[in-house]
């Protein structure tokens, strides 16, 4: 009797398993392939393309397997169980994104690299040398170290104060540190966002305070502005956690109701917004804030006075709009995509010049180094 059930357990199992399988090649074969994981925001792989060169290197078969991967029936439910399964078993602290209280899901702590701290430095230096002006340098704290009391797990210990500081330390002549720190740890919650590594327009505000007042010059105040809120926002961190529950975040714009033009040089393309409000239909709604990451922007603002520079990473596409309030003209030039002569664009004058980076990205962004070219 026993030796039936055993038989038949084994039979119902073959059964299922087998059943599982052919549902499975069933989906892969009727429903239809998405080109863009809107949760994910990327793109999937495409369908690989066959020959025998690729077969032999063996390029064919991993494009397929990437392919199998990103289209598998069911795929947001099979990796957002995984991601919730290692919650549980309290393997966060293994992941790309940490998940602290009230539902903050923010990077990992950054790794010290002494090498790309003395590689970027020794070309801050050199970009010094070429600029007719002192060079102001900032560090953004990671929005983990800011808000490290929500932290509830067996998480790495975030130590953006004492590498910013060491950073600081020893800089070349000609280049003057700005702490943000303490602008940032004031009201921490609403600096940052819940499912975005980046910064609120709120968190934005308080290092514009910050940098005027370090320039002598005196920042709108809050009231001033008009802010408009974005219902359902899902950010980078919330893509890259796969923890799919996670309530939508708000996305805060904050206008100072200025009369301005912006250029993007990428295009040639003009607009008299510095808000690209369409972008908030779109999966990437932070690209509401000049369109999002291009190599070179000029914002114009006849009301401003002075020129300035800023070299920066995203985190200055909501920036920008605050110190664009204040100057006449504001340029912006992103490494990663900027390709021209730094010098050259000095010749045109400024009257300040800001470096702004994520203490992440300027630990790990290899083109930092080009400000020495």
């Amino acid at each position: 009797m026993d030796q039936k059930k055993t038989r038949f357990s084994d039979t119902l199992f073959c059964c299922l398993f087998c059943g599982f399988l052919a549902l499975m090649l069933l989906g892969y074969l009727l429903l239809p392939k998405t080109l863009f994981s809107q949760r994910e925001k990327r793109y999937l792989e495409a369908a690989p393309s066959f020959t025998w060169e690729r077969l032999v290197s063996g390029a064919f078969a991993k494009d397929a397997e990437d392919y199998a991967a990103d289209h598998m029936p069911g795929r947001d439910f099979f990796v957002g169980l995984n991601a919730y399964l290692g919650l549980a078993l309290g393997q966060q602290g293994t992941k790309e994104i940490y998940r602290f209280s009230e539902n903050y899901l923010v990077e990992r702590p950054v790794k010290w690299d002494q090498e790309a701290v003395k590689r970027n430095k020794k070309a801050l230096g050199v970009f010094a040398q070429k600029a007719d002006t002192p060079v102001d340098f900032a560090l953004i704290p990671s929005a983990g170290y800011i808000l490290r009391d929500l932290s509830r797990g067996n998480y790495m210990e975030y130590r953006d104060d004492q590498y910013i500081r060491q950073i600081y330390e020893n800089l070349p002549p000609g280049v003057r540190s700005l702490d943000l720190i303490p602008a940032l740890t004031d009201g921490g919650r609403e600096n940052f966002y819940h499912t975005d590594h980046h910064w609120t327009s709120q968190g934005a505000y308080r290092a514009y305070a910050a940098y005027l007042a370090h320039k002598g010059r005196t920042p709108l105040a809050p009231d001033a502005f008009t802010v408009r809120t974005s219902q359902g926002f899902y950010g980078s961190t919330y893509s890259r956690s796969a923890l799919w529950l996670t309530p939508p975040d708000r996305l805060f714009i904050w206008d100072p109701g200025i009369q301005a033009t912006v250029w993007i040089a990428d295009d040639g393309s003009t607009s008299q917004s510095m808000f690209y409000e369409e972008r908030l239909q779109e999966a990437d709604q932070y690209t509401v804030f000049l369109d999002g990451n291009h190599s070179l922007v000029r914002i114009t603002n006849p009301q401003g006075t002075g020129k300035l520079l800023l070299i920066r990473d995203s985190y200055g596409n909501c920036f920008a709009p605050f110190l664009a309030e204040s100057y006449q003209e504001v340029v912006l030039v992103d490494l990663r995509y900027y390709k021209a002569d730094l010098g050259q664009l000095l010749e045109e004058g400024f009257d300040h010049i800001l470096v702004l980076y994520s203490l992440s990205n300027y630990m790990t962004d290899g083109n930092v180094p080009l400000l020495g070219r």
